[in-house]
């Protein structure tokens, strides 16, 4: 009788750290900063600041991933801004305008540095930092340019409605919803950054949107939607998984019918990626992993309608952007999400909301206690450790309990 009421113990204590270590890792949302910008559309982490475009106000908001306040508030006269990408080989933010595409310091005073004028503006951008280009479109051909010089270097023909920029191969990823002549296409185009040519033709199963790149595996994640949706139909969402080795599609990740796309980002600490949805005006987060191609699970972010997302590497932080505004009223707000993956990781289970003040911002401060945090690989070690010390502890007990 005495064994099994230590064996029950022991598994007790087992499952009790289990799950203290796996609830140590979930998502939490931290705060919600707050905009007067209704329309924000893309957001992008770069040297320890969150860069928020702000369509209607033709800003960009800069946040500090350190405090999660607003320290500045680039103008961007060139036109409104759109899509964002981070030119890592010189340090600068790159924007879509409807004036063309418009450069940026990536430190304050995050001063103008380039503008490159188009008359049919741009909504997406991409940077391959092999060759040090910026990839720029909107409903229309690809447009390359320059860092070096700043000037248009390229013009790749094809219309494409989504790009993302594959930096272990040099080769840009670029989705087209329609064609030239207006009718619908389920094709992604595999890019050369080195040559600006296509070199590969993808056919989905329907209808491509956004896309992210996944650095960890080497593939490239599109959001797909069957073409009877675009119909009037009612047809599920899903994500097409292509290997960049093989430019073939390698897997498809099934979505709710409710779901409706916003951006994606990839977390490369934990083999995960993000996407910001919008189901029946509740926005969420839903987590997918890169290892299985399946949801895990989805985050609350407070919000009412998905747009850019972002991973912030060094704070372990999404950052999601709703452009038409959030539960708590506010007219546009980025949500803050802890998902810490390493033991120095912050986690606030209060979500704290950040007054604007003009062009700053004022937080307003809440405990943040220290979790410890564990990997999926350590949990299993961490138990067997456990049930050897209480075993050996039960062992030397009986042992001194029991007469000579």
């Amino acid at each position: 009788m005495k064994v099994k009421i230590w064996k029950a113990s022991l598994l007790l204590i087992v499952i009790f750290m289990l799950s203290a270590a796996t609830s140590a890792r979930a998502a939490t949302l931290t705060t919600i900063i707050p905009s007067p910008t209704i329309d924000q559309t893309s957001v992008l982490y770069a040297n320890g600041y969150i860069f928020v475009s702000g369509y209607t106000g033709g800003d960009i908001e800069v946040i500090s991933d350190a405090t999660n306040a607003k320290v500045a508030d680039i103008q961007v006269y060139l036109g409104a801004p759109y899509g964002l990408a981070y030119d890592s080989n010189k340090g600068e933010i790159w924007a879509a305008t409807t004036g063309g595409a418009a450069a940026f310091s990536d430190v304050p005073p995050f001063n103008s540095v380039a503008n490159v004028t188009d008359t049919n503006g741009f909504e997406l951008a991409a940077f391959d930092a092999k060759t040090g280009e910026v990839f720029m479109a909107f409903n229309g051909p690809i447009t390359v340019i320059s860092d070096n010089t700043n000037t248009v270097t390229a013009t790749i023909t094809q219309s494409v409605d989504g790009i993302v920029d594959d930096s272990a191969k040099g080769e840009v990823f670029a989705s087209q919803y329609l064609d030239e002549s207006g009718l619908s296409t389920g094709n992604v185009y595999v890019i050369s950054a080195q040559t600006n040519t296509v070199t590969a033709t993808i056919a989905l199963t329907g209808v491509p949107g956004s896309l992210v790149y996944d650095s960890g595996k080497g593939e490239i994640f599109v959001q797909n939607s069957l073409p009877t949706y675009n119909l009037g139909g009612a047809s599920p969402f899903n994500l097409q998984v292509i290997s960049d080795s093989t430019n073939k599609v390698v897997a498809t990740v099934n979505l709710s019918a409710s779901d409706i796309f916003g951006d994606m980002a990839y977390n490369a600490n934990k083999d995960e990626l993000y996407m910001n949805s919008r189901a029946y005006l509740n926005a969420t987060i839903i987590t997918i992993s890169d290892k299985t191609n399946s949801v895990l699970g989805t985050i609350n972010d407070n919000g009412t309608s998905a747009g850019g997302i972002a991973y912030d590497s060094a704070t372990s932080s999404i950052y999601a952007v709703n452009y038409e505004g959030d539960a708590a009223g506010y007219l546009g707000s980025v949500a803050v999400i802890s998902d810490p993956s390493s033991s120095s990781s912050v986690s606030n289970p209060t979500p704290t909301v950040t007054a604007s003040t003009g062009t700053s911002s004022t937080a307003i401060p809440t405990s943040t206690p220290k979790v410890p945090e564990f990997s999926n690989t350590v949990l299993p070690l961490v138990a067997a450790a456990i049930a050897t010390v209480t075993l050996f502890a039960i062992v030397a007990t009986k042992k001194k309990t029991v007469p000579k």
